[in-house]
């Protein structure tokens, strides 16, 4: 089963978190940064492109936030969780 985790790290000098897209999927790991949420969804489908995977056959997703990430990161990433859990 193919898992997909949003990893919101520590907020940086500027109140940006960076997010972390891991997917893991067939005992294999892929992953990337990226340090702006306005690129989030880029990202990750450059992560699916990698794991070559479709978005459908993600049924496991879940949202890792670091206690100091910032609070616009973590809304953003729980509404595209929200939006594909749907």
């Amino acid at each position: 089963m193919s898992q997909l985790i949003f990893n919101i790290l520590k907020a940086g000098e500027h109140g940006k978190s960076p997010i972390e897209i891991i997917i893991k999927n067939n005992n294999k790991t892929y992953s990337k940064i990226t340090a702006e949420t306005d690129k989030l969804l880029l990202t990750l489908d450059k992560v699916l492109k990698s794991a070559k995977l479709k978005i459908e056959l993600v049924k496991d997703i879940k949202v890792i936030s670091h206690k100091e990430a910032g609070l616009t990161s973590q809304r953003i990433v729980r509404a595209i969780k929200q939006a594909l859990d749907f």
